[in-house]
């Protein structure tokens, strides 16, 4: 059918017809569903862009101290691998995949049209390691989490994940279950003591996984010493308080990537003030959303 401007439901209307435009309607429909969907390569991005997303990373594996990121030195951590942190911040190819088209129609469909960069970080793989088990993240929200779901995870795949190498596993229909996974739902593939309820991600770099922020979700064990790498672009809806700030972004490299970044950046947000009380001049973007669906 054709989507008019619909009064009711202004941002979501036109953000369905560009879903449509995009051909992502079924990934819409895989979301809905089952709470993930991966999108295939050559609708994300050139095979170009996608080698150059991937050197951008592997430039700042060179050249950063991986001990500079705590995380990274802990003995004991939740997760097997090397991780990089504040990506817009280090580079123009993160800022440009973070706003692809694709990416963002997906992601604002799943946490609404004034979303907000919640975090950004690389996970990098190269030797053999221990799973990543269940977790979802809506983090910090007690159960019952909100059906409509506060966060989402956009993880670009810069190389081919299967079982062997430790790809993505996925609960499917776990959005739906409103709780965080506790002991007794993780896999004893992943370190726990039930059956395999996960959906392997089985991919070739360049595809989008993106799911729902309440996807139950963790990673089978590495067995090869292949490169297995991907970005998760984590977005919020506006009023969850980012986990990583960018305000110490230069003003004029903001400028440069335009007005949408800034705001999914959470440049003009209303929070923050003090008593001189809020700005109202940054709020018609946030009250809009609030009375569509896809806020």
């Amino acid at each position: 059918m054709e989507i008019g401007d619909w009064p009711t439901v202004p941002d979501l209307a036109g953000l369905y017809r560009e879903a449509r435009a995009l051909g992502v309607e079924t990934n819409i429909a895989e979301l809905e569903a089952f709470g993930f969907s991966v999108v295939e390569p050559d609708k994300l991005a050139p095979p170009a862009f996608q080698k150059k997303l991937r050197a951008g990373l592997e430039k700042l594996l060179e050249t950063e101290d991986a001990g500079a990121v705590a995380l990274n030195t802990l003995e004991q951590r939740p997760v097997d691998a090397r991780q990089l942190f504040h990506l817009p911040a280090k580079g123009d190819v993160f800022v440009e995949a973070m706003l692809s088209p694709v990416l963002l129609t997906l992601a604002k469909y799943l946490c609404g049209v004034s979303m907000r960069l919640f975090s950004t970080v690389a996970f990098v793989k190269s030797e053999p390691g221990f799973a990543t088990k269940l977790h979802s993240d809506s983090v910090g929200a007690p159960p019952p989490l909100p059906s409509a779901g506060h966060m989402c995870n956009a993880s670009w795949l810069l190389s081919d994940y299967n079982r062997q190498n430790g790809c993505l596993a996925l609960v499917a229909g776990s959005h739906r279950f409103c709780r965080h996974p506790t002991m007794a739902d993780q896999p004893r593939v992943l370190g726990g003591t039930g059956e395999d309820i996960c959906v392997p991600i089985d991919a070739p770099a360049g595809s989008l996984v993106i799911f729902h922020g309440n996807m139950w979700h963790g990673a089978y064990p590495k067995h090869d010493s292949t490169l297995r790498a991907h970005i998760a672009y984590a977005f919020a809806r506006n009023y969850v308080d980012r986990a990583e700030s960018f305000d110490d972004m230069d003003e004029a490299e903001v400028e440069r990537y335009g007005p949408e970044f800034a705001k999914i950046i959470g440049r003009g947000r209303w929070q923050g003030y003090g008593g001189a009380g809020p700005d109202y001049t940054r709020f018609p973007s946030v009250h809009r959303a609030q009375f569509t669906p896809s806020a």
